[in-house]
């Protein structure tokens, strides 16, 4: 027999085998499909004020409904007080609350002397809960990172309630909900 013949004969009896494999499915198979990526973290929650939780602010020349300034603050950030003046943290973000005495006619007058030293502007407010209101508005730097805030009094008879939120400039709108959420007023 020839070799040449032989040969050719090898190698055509494994062509034909490994193209009938592929046909009746006895070949190496594709592998499977990469499982889909995981879908993408949940976006961290924007910080907001629990509903219930209250910063109270008694007059105290006055007596019955419209007698304290309610003020709504986030339950479940770390909390201090130091008399009048409580403050509410949560990453870096600050809500603070506080009466402060006044000897000015208004407001905006009031705030303007609690503003003293870092700038900004003060302007009037629309009336919250039925009082007369300033708003303050100022930046400054804290280690390096410019921050802003917003600082809003109400004027409660011979003293001005004051709700400060300060943050990260960069992320002062995105987290501004929780002084709005805070401007809910009650009395």
């Amino acid at each position: 027999m020839n070799k040449k013949l032989v040969g050719t004969a090898v190698v055509g009896v494994a062509v034909a085998a490994i193209v009938a494999a592929q046909f009746l499915g006895g070949g190496d198979r594709a592998p499977a499909a990469a499982p889909p990526p995981p879908p993408p973290p949940s976006p961290t929650p924007m910080p907001s004020i629990q509903q219930g939780q209250l910063q109270v602010y008694q007059s105290p020349d006055a007596s019955g409904p419209g007698s304290a300034i309610e003020i709504p603050v986030p339950g479940d950030w770390a909390a201090t007080h130091e008399k009048d003046r409580a403050s509410y943290r949560h990453g870096d973000l600050l809500l603070e609350t506080d009466r402060v005495p006044i000897t000015q006619e208004d407001p905006v007058s009031g705030l303007r002397a609690v503003a003293g030293g870092p700038g900004g502007t003060v302007v009037e407010h629309a009336p919250i809960a039925g009082h007369d209101a300033a708003e303050w508005n100022y930046t400054y730097a804290r280690d390096g990172v410019p921050r802003r805030v917003t600082v809003v009094g109400l004027g409660a008879g011979d003293a001005l309630v004051t709700v400060r939120f300060d943050a990260p400039a960069a992320e002062f709108e995105r987290d501004r909900g929780v002084l709005d959420e805070a401007l809910r007023i009650k009395g």
